[in-house]
C-alpha cells in the first residue's frame, strides 16, 4: 500500500512510520522538516520525506494538492485540528482510506466509565469541540473517502515528560517523588488519568489502515487497558525511585494556592474529565490490544525524561 503520513516525525509517527515500512508499505512522510523522530530506526532510510509547511500551504489552498500528488492508497493525518483542514484534504482525495487522529477530549466529562465510543459527547474547550467536529465531518458528513478516527488518551513515551501524578506537566512533581517520595495532591487523589504509549497509538492507526472494511466510518479509543488514580500513580513513582510514598492531600482551594497557575489549569483540564475509557471496540472489531500496560508506560517515559534532563 502507498501510505502518506502527515506529521510523521512526532510522538505517534516515531513508531508508526517504521512499523508501516516493516509491514511492507511504501511510505511518504509529509512534515515541515524541522525535527527528527524521537527514536532512531533504520526503517527511516526507506521513507520518502516530503517537506511542506502545512499551515502555509493551507492558507493558499494547496495542501490537499500536495497530498493528492503523492498518489496515496491510504493517508494518516496526525496533525488535523479543524474541519477546514479536514475538508481541504478530503477535497483533494478520491476513495482512499483516511485515518485521522482525534482525541478523547472530544468526549467531554465522563458520565459512565469505562467510556465507550458509543457514549454521548459533550466536549468543552476549543480543542475538544474542534476534534468532535472533525470526527463528525469525516465519519458522517462526507463521502469522498473512507475514514476512521483514533482517539488517544495521554500520549506517553521516551522523549517527553508524561502527564504526571498531579495531573499536570510540572517537572517538580517528578523531582520531589525522586528525592523523597513526596507529592502534593488535590482532595483524596482519587481522580483518574488515562495514559497510552505512543507505540500503541501508532499500532491502532496501522490496524485501522490495514483493515479498512472493519474500520471505515468508525472511531476507536486508544488508551492503556487500565487508568491510574493520582494517588496510585504517585505511589508507583515514589516506590520506583526507592521511597515509601509521602503524599499530602489538600482541598482543591489549597492545591490552587500552592501550585503555579499554569500547572493548576492543566491539572483541572485533565481530572475534570474523569478520564477512563474502554478498549473493547478495538479488540472486538480489529483484534487490537495495547502492548504496553499503564505502569510500564509512565515509568518508561519518566525514566527516559530523567536520564535526558536530570543528572
Amino acid at each position: 500500500m502507498r501510505v502518506v503520513v502527515i506529521g510523521g516525525t512526532g510522538h505517534i509517527g516515531t513508531y508508526l512510520v517504521p512499523g508501516l515500512v516493516r509491514a511492507g508499505h511504501d511510505v511518504a512522510v509529509v512534515s515541515r522538516g524541522s525535527r527528527r523522530a524521537y527514536r532512531d530506526d533504520p526503517a527511516w532510510r526507506d521513507v520518502e520525506m516530503v517537506v511542506c509547511d502545512r499551515p502555509a500551504a493551507e492558507r493558499v489552498g494547496k495542501f490537499g494538492t500536495v497530498i493528492g500528488r503523492l498518489r496515496p492508497d491510504g493517508v494518516v493525518d496526525l496533525t488535523c485540528f479543524t474541519t477546514a483542514q479536514a475538508r481541504q484534504l478530503v477535497d483533494a482525495l478520491d476513495g482512499q482510506h483516511l485515518v485521522h487522529t482525534g482525541s478523547v477530549w472530544s468526549y467531554g466529562p465522563s458520565a459512565v466509565v469505562p467510556t465507550t465510543e458509543a457514549a454521548p459527547k459533550h466536549p468543552f474547550g476549543e480543542y475538544g469541540v474542534n476534534k468532535l467536529a472533525v470526527e463528525q465531518y469525516l465519519t458522517g458528513e462526507q463521502d469522498r473517502v473512507r475514514a476512521s478516527v483514533v482517539h488517544p488518551g495521554h500520549i506517553s513515551g521516551p522523549g517527553w515528560l508524561p502527564i504526571g501524578p498531579a495531573g499536570n506537566l510540572d517537572p517538580g512533581v517528578i523531582d520531589s517523588l525522586r528525592a523523597d517520595g513526596s507529592c502534593l495532591l488535590p482532595d483524596r487523589g482519587g481522580e483518574t488519568v488515562h495514559h497510552v504509549h505512543a507505540e500503541d497509538v501508532a499500532g491502532l492507526h496501522q490496524a485501522c489502515l490495514e483493515q479498512p472494511h472493519a474500520a471505515s466510518g468508525q472511531s476507536f479509543n486508544s488508551v492503556c487497558t487500565q487508568a491510574m488514580t493520582l494517588r496510585g500513580y504517585a505511589e508507583v513513582v515514589a516506590r520506583h525511585f526507592g521511597h515509601e510514598p509521602n503524599l499530602r492531600f489538600v482541598p482543591w482551594d489549597e492545591f490552587v494556592a500552592q501550585v503555579e497557575p499554569e500547572h493548576v489549569e492543566v491539572t483541572l483540564d485533565h481530572i475534570g474529565r474523569a478520564p477512563l475509557y474502554s478498549m473493547e471496540k478495538a479488540r472486538t472489531m480489529l483484534g487490537f490490544l495495547p502492548k504496553h500496560d499503564v505502569t510500564s508506560t509512565v515509568l518508561e517515559s519518566i525514566d527516559a525524561w530523567v536520564a535526558a534532563n536530570r543528572s
